[in-house]
């Protein structure tokens, strides 16, 4: 294998998408250094919360402001181990007094995904702007109608797709646009990895989670489909595995594959699995060319190898190594405090829950299930 510079790779419009005109402009620390900060307070502190928190004091316009818990030990504990000691430390119970705390302007939702609509719709009730994990709700419907009362709210909401911050993405989407190689033709896009079962766990549990593998780690794949195809697609199939035999896969799925049908013709095939070893990847298939992520969605780190040219050669472009949750909280505190518009709107949330329903009814039915679009 080949390893050339990006410089020397990427064509001038993939270069740029590398990073748009607005990251690039949010990254300046001499820029921000006297800028009044996004005050944001972390709701739910499990495990993903921890490293979320720590990804958060690295952010420029956002800062640590609080914590919503139902352990208050562990919200002390939180405060004193991120250096935050005077910080609130809120209960759900009491979760809507948040109205009222003006050290607070808004809240990163990291609770189980039955969860996701009920706290988005009390933090907005309360006046705070939402950073929301995937995916953005159980349910489109859910997802509708708290983008409907963010709007009347006058309130930011924002799926937490990290993912879109990555430099490695944007660079392959350049590429996938850009039509150097001819248009897209096939994408082929999986995540997963073993998960286990301790005491409780809501994962395994459908009406806190909203599904299984297909709604915890689904929307990543989902996402990088839809974005390297620019649309949703025209329809789809699926098959579902679990294992009634397996207390963690009685009442959710293990593992599901699909297909994907898109309306200019590109086929995507992906999966979705808790029973993978450290699955992570993405190809796009041009008509003369590929490109792989590998590992695809990594919080940091992620590759991009291109496949190209007669004779045929693989390379793997060299980017800056970025880490993605700084950047995506700076473009949510940017645009919360300018009222401008983030990279990413809740009407991607709403889309992959478009597409997750159809997926999930497409593996039940065993049939080929047409995709709504996000408004209907």
């Amino acid at each position: 294998m080949r390893r050339r510079s990006a410089l020397q790779l990427l064509a001038a419009g993939a270069a740029a998408a590398v990073l748009s005109p607005a990251t690039s402009a949010r990254a300046s620390t001499a820029n921000d250094s006297g800028r009044r900060k996004l005050r944001i307070a972390i709701v739910g502190l499990g495990g993903y919360a921890r490293y979320a928190t720590e990804r958060l004091l690295a952010a420029r316009r956002a800062e640590l402001a609080g914590f919503v818990t139902g352990d208050a030990a562990k919200g002390r504990d939180f405060a004193g181990r991120f250096d935050r000691p005077q910080a609130p430390v809120y209960s759900y119970e009491d979760f809507d007094r948040l109205a009222a705390d003006e050290r607070i302007d808004a809240v990163h939702l990291c609770l189980p995904v039955g969860l996701h609509a009920e706290y988005a719709e009390r933090a907005l009730v309360a006046g705070k702007h939402v950073l929301c994990e995937k995916p953005l709700a159980a349910t489109s419907a859910e997802a509708r109608r708290v983008t409907a009362l963010a709007r009347e709210r006058s309130r930011l909401l924002m799926p937490a797709y990290r993912a879109w911050y990555s430099g490695a993405l944007q660079a392959a989407l350049g590429r996938v646009r850009g039509g150097e190689w001819g248009r897209l033709v096939a994408i082929d896009a999986h995540k997963g990895f073993p998960m286990a079962l301790p005491a409780g766990d809501w994962r395994f549990d459908p009406a806190l989670a909203g599904g299984g593998a297909l709604f915890d780690i689904g929307p990543y794949s989902v996402q990088l489909t839809r974005w390297a195809a620019g649309s949703l697609p025209a329809r789809v199939r699926a098959i579902r595995r679990s294992d009634p035999g397996d207390p963690r896969f009685a009442r959710v799925e293990s593992h599901l594959a699909w297909l994907m049908e898109f309306p200019d013709g590109a086929i995507a095939t992906g999966s979705a699995s808790w029973r993978y070893h450290l699955q992570n990847h993405a190809r796009f298939g041009l008509e003369r060319a590929w490109l792989r992520l590998e590992p695809a969605t990594p919080g940091i780190g992620e590759r991009l190898f291109v496949g190209a040219g007669d004779p045929a050669r693989v390379e793997e472009l060299l980017l800056p190594i970025q880490d993605q949750l700084p950047r995506m909280y700076d473009d949510f505190a940017e645009a919360a405090l300018t009222g401008g518009t983030p990279q990413v709107s809740a009407e991607e949330g709403i889309a992959d829950l478009v597409v997750l329903e159809a997926l999930a009814r497409a593996a039940a039915e065993d049939s080929t299930v047409e995709v709504q679009g996000v408004t209907g």
